[in-house]
């Protein structure tokens, strides 16, 4: 799920740039179309036509409708392209269903599957909204395209896991934890100051087996869930923006609680019975709760030291990895729901 990610926001960027030197090209032809026929046309015309504003929003016009469309192709396009790369999509005619389970001990994963769906649907609609706010120009029409387009591809996502033989089938459960991603964006979108104070982010360090095996990271990482800590992040500089004086360190202060699981994938049992660690092979769900630094304030401050912007495109750039990336340098103090009393570390 997460090269899907990757795949869009490269793309997205892509886009703006090829349209944008487009747009340049555009104004260049039209120029000359506007030399040959100014003759023709009477002076009102041809004060319209050469009117330096009205040529700025046709072309701002065109850029936006590129874009919109673009996106709405290229989004689901992407992750059926990544789907059928990773996971082998329409290997059977047969289509299935599949009761998966939530986060019980019994499951498959435990559970990390259905935090990383809620995750990652929750940053395609962030990207989307954010995209759709500006083509839209903040018409309440940027809700239908970026709601709706990430929704349908919670849904055909499972529709094409009900044609894999790899997977379990569809699965109401991933569909749902996809909605709740997206509900969560749209959430925070429409109110800004509860976004000013909470955020998911997720944190990955890959298991001992696939840092043994660099060469399956590519396509194994996205399933390597004992890698992967998904979380809630509390900012305290939320306070700050609502205007309530505190100190300045606590800007930088995250409080976080998360979830986690580990021994439920081929991963962990490979390298256990590799070095006949039988203990690590047994399966546990932790939840956790700690505190970590706010590296997006952390990259304010740098710009502010700096004497730039802190509202420039560049400021802002940096700060995305960070927006949804947690780095995996805090302080966690998890507790077992599998019923262990020494669970494995941190």
């Amino acid at each position: 799920m997460v090269i899907r990610i990757i795949v869009i926001i490269t793309f997205v960027f892509i886009t703006d740039l090829n349209f944008a030197q487009s747009n340049n090209i555009i104004d260049e032809n039209s120029t000359q179309d506007q030399n040959l026929t100014n003759n023709s046309l009477d002076s009102s015309e041809r004060a319209t036509i050469n009117n330096p504003e009205i040529n700025k929003n046709s072309s701002e016009t065109i850029k936006k409708d590129a874009i919109r469309y673009s996106v709405l192709f290229a989004v689901p396009v992407s992750f059926w392209s990544a789907s059928l790369f990773m996971w082998d999509w329409k290997d059977t005619t047969k289509f299935r269903f599949a009761n998966e389970g939530w986060y019980t001990q019994r499951t498959y994963a435990g559970g990390a599957d259905k935090a990383g769906h809620v995750f990652a649907h929750y940053m395609l609609f962030r990207a989307l909204y954010n995209i759709y706010d500006y083509t839209e120009d903040g018409r309440s029409s940027k809700w239908a395209y970026s709601v709706g387009l990430a929704s349908f591809i919670s849904l055909s996502i499972e529709m094409g896991d009900g044609l894999c033989k790899k997977q379990n089938g569809f699965s109401y459960e991933d569909f749902l934890s996809g909605l709740m991603g997206v509900g969560i964006g749209a959430f925070l979108e429409a109110f800004p100051v509860v976004d000013n104070f909470v955020s998911l982010s997720a944190e990955y360090y890959p298991t001992k087996y696939l840092r043994n095996h660099p060469q399956s990271f590519l396509h194994d990482f996205i399933e390597d869930y004992s890698g992967w800590k998904f979380m809630a992040n509390f900012k305290l500089a939320g306070l700050r923006y609502v205007g309530i004086p505190m100190p300045e360190f606590t800007k930088y202060i995250m409080i976080d609680v998360g979830y986690y699981t580990k021994g439920f994938t081929p991963y962990d049992t490979l390298w256990a019975h590799r070095w006949n660690l039988q203990s690590y092979t047994r399966r546990d769900r932790d939840i956790f709760i700690g505190f970590s630094l706010n590296m997006m304030e952390l990259v304010k401050d740098f710009f502010r030291v700096a004497n730039q912007d802190e509202n420039s495109f560049a400021c802002r750039a940096v700060q995305q990895p960070f927006k949804y990336y947690h780095i995996p340098a805090s302080f966690k103090y998890g507790m077992s729901l599998s019923g262990y009393k020494n669970g494995i570390g941190l």
